[in-house]
């Protein structure tokens, strides 16, 4: 029962964990291009190839429509994977974004800084299947709008009397997690993009391993 109750807890933890990395990640894209192109924010990224394009600057919007096609292209990978390999597709999927920021870190050295978003926003789609734990079936990764949307209306149920505190403050957690992501992806990017990058990897790699271990309890979804 201990054991089991363990598990539940870290379950219920680990969508924080992931927006976290997201949030990191999503910095380090940001801050790497220094040009306003997100690698997981596709609602900042859709507004502002709207944009470039009616302002008739299509050799620049390339940039972010690949981006955009690159997420969903991870996205639909991900999804592949849940449904080719459902009792184990979590932790497959999350070893793979640590191999995907890895080769991130090594390309960079080698290619240009827009070829390491690439990768980056590819591996970041990808992500987006790891999250269907204690949040729901399709929750996209960093929908911080979605977050705030519902934080909202909690508290307007709250202030009515209606509303239960804990799910208002898991609402705001939940995007708190990716504001907090991006505070230390910031800072990590302020030493260089490999020190960086390190970090994602390290946590991907423990995510990895843990829902490995949570497997037997999480298949049955």
């Amino acid at each position: 029962m201990t054991l089991q109750l363990n598990k539940n807890r870290v379950l219920a933890a680990m969508p924080f964990c992931l927006l976290f990395i997201a949030g990191i990640v999503d910095a380090i894209g940001f801050i790497h291009l220094k040009n306003g192109l997100f690698v997981s924010f596709m609602s900042g990224n859709t507004t502002h190839v709207a944009m470039l394009l009616s302002d008739h600057q299509y050799g620049q919007s390339i940039n972010y429509i690949a981006v955009i096609l690159l997420f969903v292209g991870g996205i639909t990978v991900g999804e592949m994977i849940g449904l080719l390999q459902k009792k184990h597709y979590r932790w497959i999927v999350m070893t793979l974004v640590s191999m995907l920021l890895t080769v991130a870190l090594v390309i960079d050295q080698i290619e240009t800084p827009m070829v390491t978003n690439f990768v980056l926003a590819f591996a970041m789609g990808l992500q987006n299947i790891a999250l269907r734990i204690t949040i729901g079936k399709a929750m996209p990764l960093t929908f911080a709008t979605a977050f705030l949307a519902n934080t909202g209306r909690e508290l307007a149920m709250l202030l009515l009397g209606q509303g239960d505190k804990w799910v208002f403050l898991k609402q705001i957690s939940l995007w708190l997690s990716i504001f907090i992501g991006a505070i230390v992806g910031s800072n990590l990017m302020s030493v260089s993009l490999h020190y960086a990058l390190v970090v994602p990897i390290v946590l991907c790699l423990i995510v990895a391993a843990t829902l490995y271990w949570l497997r037997a309890l999480t298949d049955d979804e």
